[in-house]
């Protein structure tokens, strides 16, 4: 009996037996499953020498059929492992045992044309007749092996592209805590500025106050309509400087945090007519400013110096941008636990494209540049509300205007 038969006849009866069957029947199916199988198959003797292999061994490895019987295994490998084979080879004829190859290693075929290619190689041993033979499951993995590659090479050119992004965020993180720290160099340069320019501003200004109350006292004597004109506005003049001078003042602390309500009880109406005599001396030429209390409760308990802040830029905005022989009116009441604060005016109005920014820092409104004024008592008045819980609104109209005002009557510190 020839190695060819003898498998063939181990191989059916490895076949279930089954009664349906015949013997012919048996061998047609194993020659059947043996001829048609996907992957190669090959069956080898003790000395490595090829007994019989199915079709598909010959397309896989380029022969054709008959070629490779007789042959040693090892021309189906590449010439640099095939002196390392003999030696598994005769391992696993000493102790041979069901099992995949190579678990772990990259296994090559070598095609008749002398090309290779990756497989995967599972073996297993039978005996006929006290005869030991091998029997190889040989798999062409150059679909898997390519696409392994792909996907691993999109892996890496993944992290490669995190690794890139990730130096970007590390390199714009670094970049924006050098800002961070710029900004902080340059606000902090600022507020020394403001702090050295509001000192040094203020004793020229009050030199020059002090110098023009003593040219009004010299002419009492003889008034001169001239000089007195000029004395007057020189005050004006002061006033807005210093007015100026304590709007910075007062963003700059507000920023600093250094701004800590102080609520104490007072009378609002007191408050407000002290108020009102010293800001009259602001009033042009025909100009009243008038103020009313509706109701009989006047006490509240509120920071005195934020309250008056915010009287004084609404009354004083009222005044600047109202002509004149306009009135200004404020009024106040109490009602339900809530203080109510109006400035009404006569004035040129707030534009409707520019009330949206009315309360942003440095804004002044488009029908308004030619009045001085810095654009930042509406934001001041604003922030020491919030301070407070109070709120602000307003409508404006071409000749009217008015600011509307609510706190609580009475604010815990």
């Amino acid at each position: 009996m020839s190695h060819r038969e003898s498998a063939r006849d181990y191989l059916a009866a490895m076949t279930d037996g089954s009664e349906a069957f015949s013997k012919v029947d048996i061998a047609r199916v194993c020659q059947l499953l043996f001829t048609t199988a996907a992957e190669g198959l090959v069956v080898v003797d003790a000395l490595g020498a090829i007994l019989m292999h199915n079709p598909r061994l010959n397309v896989m490895f380029g022969y054709v059929e008959g070629e490779l019987v007789g042959s040693p295994i090892e021309v189906l490998l590449p010439d640099a492992v095939r002196s390392r084979h003999v030696a598994h080879r005769a391992a696993y004829e000493a102790k041979p045992v069901q099992r995949s190859m190579g678990m772990g290693m990259d296994l090559w075929g070598k095609r008749k044309d002398g090309t290779v290619f990756p497989v995967e190689v599972s073996l297993n041993h039978f005996v006929v007749d006290d005869v030991r033979y091998v029997m190889g499951l040989v798999t062409d993995i150059t679909l898997r092996r390519k696409a392994e590659e792909e996907l691993e090479r999109s892996n890496q050119e993944l992290e490669d592209r995190v690794e890139q992004r990730t130096a970007a965020l590390r390199e714009a993180e670094a970049n924006v805590r050098r800002a961070l720290e710029k900004e902080k160099e340059l606000h902090a340069l600022k507020s020394r500025f403001v702090a050295m320019a509001s000192h040094e501003f203020r004793t020229p200004l009050s030199t020059i106050m002090s110098s023009v109350d003593l040219i009004g006292r010299y002419t009492e004597a003889v008034p001169d309509e001239k000089v007195e004109k000029h004395v007057a506005r020189i005050r004006g003049k002061v006033r807005e400087m210093t007015a100026m001078l304590n709007e910075f003042l007062s963003l700059e602390r507000i920023e600093q945090g250094q701004v800590v309500c102080a609520p104490v009880e007072l009378d609002i109406v007191h408050l407000c007519i002290e108020m009102i005599e010293e800001l009259r001396s602001l009033a042009k030429a025909g100009q009243s400013i008038d103020y009313d209390h509706l109701g009989p409760e006047r006490n509240v308990t509120l920071d005195r110096q934020m309250l008056s802040n915010v009287i004084t830029n609404l009354v004083t905005n009222a005044v600047k941008y109202s002509p004149e022989g306009k009135q200004v009116e404020l009024r106040t009441s109490i009602a339900r636990g809530r203080l109510s604060l109006t400035v009404k005016d006569e004035g040129i109005g707030i534009p409707a494209e520019d009330q949206q920014h009315l309360f942003e820092r440095f804004f002044r409104g488009s029908n308004a540049t030619t009045i001085q004024g810095t654009g930042l008592g509406l934001n001041i008045v604003k922030r020491y509300l919030d301070l407070m819980d109070g709120t602000i609104r307003f409508e404006s109209a071409p000749g009217n205007t008015v600011f509307t005002v609510e706190l609580p009557q009475y604010l815990t510190a």
